[in-house]
């Protein structure tokens, strides 16, 4: 079960920091699911929040079943709202990982959900399982400060670097526009 709670965990960690990253996509995300405009500025806001909360509860041994069961309800809400507006025919971003990976919302994204969802619900029949943090036990205070600096900066430097990939994208488009309106002024 360790390894399930894992990939659940590092799935959701991965989405809620990328959409932490892109709260603008996010909002924009949940409303084109559907949502009021007046809900979808709280709800997208919350969502990465609430992701990263379930990633958190599923690494503990003693917090993973309540992980499994928020996993479970986030992913059959994501179930149903990729399923109804693919059963409608709307085809709108996903932003399920933020800007890492923004793409439509299809029958792959539907399927990714439901092996997530079920993964949890593996999760919730199999017990938690081993301890995720067992290895902690004997850390001293300073290691573990030093432990959760280094995954501090991880992210940071992870979020850095996406910021400077979008920015290098963003420029080689400007790049290719500015190229085309010269040849069309006709500018040596």
């Amino acid at each position: 079960m360790l390894i399930a709670r894992l990939v659940v965990a590092g799935v959701f960690a991965l989405a809620g920091v990328a959409k932490l990253a892109d709260l603008a996509g996010s909002r924009r995300a949940v409303r084109d699911f559907g949502l009021p405009r007046s809900l979808a500025a709280t709800v997208g806001a919350l969502l990465p929040l609430a992701e990263l909360a379930v990633a958190g509860a599923l690494i503990g041994r003693g917090s993973a079943m309540w992980g499994a069961v928020a996993a479970l309800v986030l992913l059959l809400a994501f179930v149903l709202g990729v399923g109804g507006a693919l059963l409608r025919g709307e085809q709108f971003d996903c932003h399920c990982f933020g800007q890492l990976r923004s793409s439509p919302a299809g029958w792959s994204t539907l399927v990714r959900n439901v092996a997530l969802a079920i993964l949890a619900g593996v999760i919730l029949l199999g017990g938690p399982g081993a301890s995720a943090t067992g290895w902690l036990d004997g850390v001293g205070s300073g290691e573990l400060a030093a432990l959760i600096g280094g995954l501090l900066l991880f992210c940071l430097i992870a979020v850095q670097a996406s910021f400077s990939y979008q920015l290098l994208r963003q420029n080689g488009r400007l790049i290719t526009r500015v190229e085309a309106l010269e040849g069309a002024r006709g500018a040596p």
